[in-house]
């Protein structure tokens, strides 16, 4: 049985579209409202001033390019843009005409110097060419050639300047991951998936729209969304595998003279505790370096998490030091238990308890250089200053 070609590269055109389509999204500004496939072009990208990118995308499936002097898929381009504007002079002031492939184009072909034109002059050079070709066409370009005929050469010109043209556009993401800003923290591997995730996300939105009559252009703000949320379960996923178990033989008596151990020491808590505070300061630093080194937390995170540390502390201190205990140790006592007994979040992920508490006793250590944030006996910022 012979192989359909024609089928299969229909198949890997629409495949490619949806590829750049997903693309566009990525590389999305925040003046793009939405990014439409199958819509008034193969993608066309929508911005809040009224201006918009049609693009008409070309895949080979070798090195080649379909994009020829005298091919079909360079002069059926323009003739669509050409009809357009025949119809709608207007669009010529707000449109930009982008025509992509992954094949190869060669220095001097007839494509590269249409986007390589960008003033009236060099322009108008392209414009005479075309119109010089057009009456050498071969039969079945002949339509194609009298739509540009019906432009005058203002408009003709115009519309050369306003195509750009694209070669050599990866086939597998309809572009490089290496230029897409959100996924420039990520490894490769990951790239890729995450890629692959909102490609078929977006295939799905599509076909949603379409089934329900409406237009088939995806918003930013519901790609933004939806890849918020996968990033979430990505992060959290790594925070979970960065998180390892901790080598529990430590020397505490190496840590007896640090702030947060004498933090524990001014409320009398007992010798295992006071082990176990030392084995999650140590174990919550070591993992906040694995996350630091895996870029798998930015700092901006971790500078919330702290914030809402302390804030998870205030309301544990106020509970406690408003109850009368007989003593301020006792009050300190029940402030650490209160705060140590509450649940931590990164990314929505409850952090492990060795975790929060050792990030809490971190927030509670202090040098001769830097105050304690926060403490456990109601006077310990005087304490910390060596004042009774």
């Amino acid at each position: 049985m012979t192989a359909d070609h024609s089928a299969s590269g229909q198949a890997l055109g629409y495949v490619y579209q949806f590829d750049r389509a997903t693309h566009r999204l990525f590389q999305s500004g925040v003046d793009v409202v939405e990014v439409g496939i199958e819509d008034i072009d193969d993608v066309s990208v929508h911005y809040d001033g009224g201006k918009e990118i049609r693009e008409q995308d070309k895949s080979t499936v070798n090195s080649g390019s379909p994009l020829s002097d005298r091919g079909v898929a360079l002069w059926k381009t323009l003739h669509i843009w050409a009809e357009l504007i025949k119809g709608s002079p207007a669009v010529l002031k707000t449109t930009e005409f982008h025509l992509a492939t992954n094949g190869s184009l060669s220095a001097k072909c007839l494509a590269r110097r249409i986007n390589d034109a960008i003033e009236k002059k060099s322009a108008k050079v392209i414009c005479d060419e075309l119109r010089t070709m057009i009456p050498t066409l071969r039969e079945d370009l002949v339509p194609y050639g009298k739509t540009l005929n019906k432009l005058n050469d203002e408009q003709l010109s115009s519309m050369i300047i306003q195509v750009s043209v694209f070669d050599k556009i990866s086939s597998r993401f309809g572009g490089d991951l290496e230029d897409l800003q959100a996924l420039r923290v990520f490894e490769s591997g990951l790239k890729v998936g995450l890629f692959d995730q909102m490609n078929g996300w977006v295939r799905r939105k599509i076909r949603e729209l379409v089934e329900s009559g409406q237009q088939p252009r995806i918003t930013r703000a519901d790609f933004d969304k939806e890849l918020q949320g996968l990033f979430r379960k990505v992060t959290v996923a790594r925070l979970s595998a960065i998180i390892e178990p901790f080598d529990m033989d430590v020397d505490v008596s190496e840590y007896v003279f640090h702030g947060f151990v004498k933090q524990l020491d001014w409320i009398n808590v007992d010798e295992d505790l006071i082990r176990e505070a030392i084995l999650n300061y140590l174990h919550a630093q070591d993992t906040r370096i694995k996350w630091s080194d895996n870029n798998a937390v930015s700092e901006t995170t971790l500078l919330q998490y702290e914030m809402d540390l302390r804030k998870s502390w205030e309301t544990a201190s106020r509970r406690a030091y408003r109850q009368s205990f007989p003593s301020d140790q006792l009050k300190g006592q029940e402030c650490l238990d209160l705060t140590l007994e509450q649940n931590t979040f990164i990314h929505n992920e409850i952090m492990p308890k060795s975790i929060s508490c050792g990030n809490f006793h971190a927030l509670a250590h202090f040098t001769e250089d830097q105050e304690p944030v926060i403490g456990w006996h109601p006077s310990f910022k005087s304490l910390s200053k060596g004042k009774p």
